[in-house]
């Protein structure tokens, strides 16, 4: 059996993953978590900023992030149930000579936009692609 589930919150986002996760201070993400297999990073960003960039709604705000971040050609997904909204796409990056798989959620609160990412080591993205979305769909922003 694996590790008991645990909510973390913090700059407006509400997410429950495991008690494996720790959270930790840096500059990078507002709300940053980690364990020793996955990561989770939350940003929120002012709407009327994001506006200014010509993205009025939730699906426009996916794409000018990923536009920004040079993975445009990522496919993007879309879900929806009774109580959350959210697009998302999976992409890989290297950091510091690793490869790294994503997936980012894009969420819409009344004030905020948020980006929201979740990854592991690439060689073991695809496995955990389930894992991301079921994480993901327990997401709450203000």
């Amino acid at each position: 059996m694996g590790p008991e589930p645990k909510t973390f919150e913090g700059s407006g986002i509400t997410v429950e993953l495991t008690e494996a996760f720790i959270e930790k201070d840096v500059i990078q993400a507002a709300l940053y978590l980690e364990s020793t297999q996955h990561i989770f990073m939350g940003n929120p960003e002012d709407k009327a900023l994001v506006v200014a960039y010509g993205a009025d709604t939730l699906d426009e705000y996916i794409e000018l992030v990923l536009q920004v971040s040079n993975k445009s050609d990522s496919e993007i997904l879309h879900y929806e149930d009774d109580d959350t909204e959210f697009y998302y796409a999976y992409y890989e990056n290297s950091v510091s000579g690793q490869d790294f798989g994503y997936m980012l959620i894009c969420m819409e609160g009344e004030d905020n936009y948020y980006t929201l990412n979740f990854g592991c080591r690439l060689n073991k993205f695809e496995g955990n692609k389930e894992q991301f979305l079921a994480w993901g769909k327990t997401i709450v922003v203000e």
